[in-house]
């Protein structure tokens, strides 16, 4: 038996129910053929022009920079955009930029993302900080009247791991706030309180015992890093190709 998929009226031709649910179950499979188009399309044609990335600062300085680096003998242009999740989110909301990293999924239907890392996260002070204010065997509830040094006012990371390991729902303020992990470490390595990071900033000063781990454990929480990019902008060659090569790379 037909159904009609289309009425006719007198302002025009109106979609009937069965035509809308016929456009929902189909949409997902035209995205995925358009995707594999634009990947193809993407390695015949030219990717010269400008790729405009949106990332935290610390995350690019650590581990984006040798990919970004290996995009410049493609004759793409970079401009690169630093800032936390509110701000990466606008610049990719208002179409500033083309491909974004950040520590949260995106909620817009026109962002499609991929996992591209699991930070682990890690307790840390100076070495000589914890000799000098911390009372073994080791309690977390001491840390509650001590400095934090945090990224913001949400204490983002220092509350996941608080939760996860000791299951403890914060309600202090950090002493000393600043939009960027690298400062983060730098105040906590010069002794001015403890902190949560990921481990990949910290192996180093763990190395030399200029930071210590206040709080061993055998798994540790754990922060996943997203690319993100929107739909519309993959008729791009250039965006296509840059987004396959970050995903091959980080």
């Amino acid at each position: 038996m037909e159904k009609k998929l289309f009425i006719r009226h007198a302002r025009g031709i109106k979609p009937t129910a069965i035509a809308n649910d016929l456009a929902r179950s189909i949409a997902p499979h035209l995205e995925q053929i358009e995707t594999k188009f634009n990947a193809v399309r993407s390695r015949i044609a030219t990717v010269a022009g400008i790729i405009h990335i949106a990332t935290p600062a610390e995350f690019l300085d650590a581990k984006v920079l040798p990919a970004i680096a290996s995009l410049l003998a493609h004759d793409l242009k970079v401009r690169i955009h630093l800032g936390g999740k509110e701000r990466i989110y606008q610049l990719l909301d208002d179409g500033t930029v083309d491909l974004a990293i950040t520590a949260f999924q995106p909620q817009s239907k026109a962002l499609d993302y991929a996992e591209i890392e699991q930070e682990t996260l890690i307790l840390v002070a100076a070495t000589d900080w914890e000799r000098q204010h911390l009372i073994q065997p080791f309690d977390p509830q001491q840390l509650l009247s001590l400095p934090l040094i945090a990224y913001d006012e949400d204490l983002p990371l220092i509350r996941q791991y608080f939760a996860e390991v000791f299951q403890i729902q914060l309600n202090i303020q950090a002493t000393v706030t600043v939009a960027d992990l690298r400062i983060v470490r730098s105040l906590v390595s010069f002794g001015q309180g403890y902190t949560v990071l990921p481990k990949y900033l910290c192996e180093q000063k763990l190395q030399t015992g200029n930071l210590c781990l206040l709080h061993q454990k055998e798994f540790y929480p754990r922060n996943n890093l997203y690319l993100v990019w929107n739909k519309g902008n993959l008729r791009h060659p250039r965006v296509v190709y840059t987004r396959d090569h970050l995903l091959e790379i980080l």
